[in-house]
């Protein structure tokens, strides 16, 4: 044990310490806004595949609507994967979304339905593909069009996702 000044015992005092440090991290951690991550490739029709990207899953529904807004950048290799509970036609807005981005809409059966290239920032017009979708996936502007991924291109995705709530 450790002893104060005055020869008190002070190990009651550490442990309060010790306690208070262990609450502080975990409450920081608690709010924390960082998602899971999975790598994902797109496998074009003539069976060749694009490089890995890596893009956070957005599986809760506060999660989805906060989406990528206020995101002054992102690696190109970079996106952000909203997740659904079933296949609807799924709308996107791009409120508060500094960056210009490339809407992928996708199948239950993880096949492209329709890809919006370069949607521009800032409004809250809805985008929609026609067809169903459960997936949707953005990344930055012209992401897609630069690696060619297209409607009925394959999307692969490793690691373990979360349910969609």
């Amino acid at each position: 044990m450790v002893q104060c000044s005055g020869g008190q015992l002070c190990g009651g005092l550490l442990r309060s310490m010790a306690l208070l440090v262990l609450l502080l991290v975990v409450s920081c951690n608690k709010g924390s806004t960082q998602l899971p991550m999975v790598q994902m490739q797109f496998k074009h029709r003539d069976g060749t595949m694009t490089p890995p990207f890596f893009v956070e899953v957005a599986s809760t529904e506060l999660q989805r609507r906060k989406g990528l807004m206020y995101r002054g950048k992102m690696a190109e290799d970079h996106g952000m994967l909203f997740l659904f509970a079933g296949e609807e036609e799924q709308s996107f807005w791009m409120k508060n979304t500094i960056l210009s981005l490339d809407m992928v809409f996708v199948s239950k059966d993880w096949k492209i339905v329709g890809i919006l290239d370069s949607v521009p920032p800032q409004n809250e017009v809805p985008r929609k593909v026609d067809g169903l979708s459960q997936f949707v996936v953005e990344f930055g502007a012209g992401v897609m069009k630069k690696f060619a991924v297209q409607a009925g291109d394959e999307v692969i995705v490793v690691g373990a996702l979360p349910v969609a709530e």
